[in-house]
């Protein structure tokens, strides 16, 4: 009798010990369907931020920038451990008057990408936009650490050898830039180009510019790039070349009264007083005011004079 009691109990032990694994095994396995949804959700949010940043991008580039914002908030909301749509994000803030939120939302990112060397020259390029040198001279060396051949941390550093007036320094980071760049970066290039002007060599000058045409070929003469090439045409002598180009500029642009005066200048020193009046009057036009252009006029009387000498000699 006590054997079979001993049995039953021990039936019983194995019943309930069958039940708690079974208890177990549907604990785990609804554990782990709530687990499998979790994680559904989390990567369908991540497709979604893709998205919404790729549409983002693309009202970037059509200049939407308010639309941008809205697109690229959502995509920080549903993903924001995903550091290209924070950078971009910061982009459309500084884009629509935001400076100090776009500094703040890198600021805030940098501790999701700190070997990011795009995230350093991005908010390196803000701090010197907004007026803050030292900051932006140590995010630039922070990007470079990260990748030493970085051309973005590279241009940021010679910008701001610039604002010191270190020409010589400026250069050489600039070279550093275009040797680094996968293809012949268009900024970059201008800036060296002026840099060499400005330190006094005008055909390096000349070859940079050549380069950005070459890339433009075909395309209308920018005037950010005629503009260049015509200031170290005529620090070349070469009067004409310049006289002309900034002719060119003046079919097609606004300028400013400076620039008409140094069309002048150069007309005047290729000999054709006629359109270096012309010039004169059209930086007058800007600048009733303009002290230089107005000694040029009261002095064409006199070089024309000194042309009709020449000419009977």
């Amino acid at each position: 009798m006590e054997w079979m009691q001993s049995s039953e109990l021990a039936r019983r032990r194995a019943f309930c010990a069958s039940g708690i694994v079974l208890g177990a095994l549907v604990l785990a396995v609804l554990s782990g369907c709530s687990t499998f949804s979790q994680a559904n959700a989390s990567h369908q949010k991540i497709v979604q931020a893709r998205q919404l940043t790729q549409r983002g991008v693309q009202a970037m580039h059509r200049d939407d920038w308010e639309n941008a914002e809205k697109l690229l908030a959502e995509a920080k909301k549903n993903a924001p451990y995903d550091l290209q749509a924070r950078m971009h994000y910061a982009q459309t803030l500084w884009k629509t008057g935001k400076q100090a939120e776009a500094i703040a939302e890198l600021e805030s990112a940098q501790t999701l990408g700190s070997d990011d060397p795009d995230l350093h020259a991005r908010i390196g390029r803000m701090y010197l936009d907004s007026g803050d040198p030292t900051k932006a001279h140590i995010s630039a060396n922070r990007a470079i650490e990260c990748d030493p051949k970085y051309a973005p941390a590279w241009q940021l550093q010679g910008d701001l050898a610039l604002v010191r007036r270190d020409l010589e320094s400026a250069k050489l980071c600039y070279i550093r830039a275009a040797t680094n760049s996968e293809a012949a970066n268009r900024d970059v290039q201008l800036r060296l180009a002026s840099t060499y002007r400005q330190l006094g060599q005008p055909s390096q000058a000349l070859a940079c510019i050549s380069m950005v045409r070459q890339a433009e070929f075909g395309h209308r003469l920018p005037a950010d790039v005629g503009v260049e090439q015509a200031l170290a045409y005529r620090d070349l002598g070469r009067h004409v070349d310049a006289a002309d180009c900034l002719a060119e500029l003046a079919e097609t642009n606004e300028m400013t009264a400076d620039l008409l005066y140094t069309w002048a200048e150069c007309e005047v020193a290729a000999g054709r007083l006629a359109r270096a009046e012309y010039a004169a009057n059209s930086a007058l036009q800007v600048n009733p005011q303009h002290a230089s252009a107005l000694q040029l006029v009261g002095q064409l009387p006199v070089f024309r004079q000194q042309a009709q000498q020449t000419m009977r000699r």
